[in-house]
């Protein structure tokens, strides 16, 4: 993984999210911009740009590094958001 120092702004809802997930996660590149999901379903790469949240690594595909401002609910697929409204 690289280790090239980048900082990005976590909304307050995303960190608690990130904190209460029982795995590291990952922001990768979709047909629907960024989205977040368990590295369980999508591996970290040794390109990744790497960052923590408590006790947690969110890897951040160096495709989408350099256009991300913030890591907020728009990066969690619809399937998560539907199970946190509910």
């Amino acid at each position: 993984m690289t280790a090239k120092p980048i900082s990005f702004k976590i909304t307050a809802e995303m960190e608690e999210y990130i904190r209460a997930r029982s795995t590291d996660l990952r922001v990768a590149t979709t047909c629907e911009g960024p989205l977040m999901f368990s590295v369980r379903i999508s591996p970290p790469k040794a390109t990744d740009q790497i960052i923590l949240v408590g006790d947690r690594k969110v890897y951040i595909s160096a495709v989408q590094a350099p256009y991300i401002k913030a890591i907020d609910d728009k990066m969690l697929p619809r399937c998560a958001l539907e199970k946190k409204r509910k």
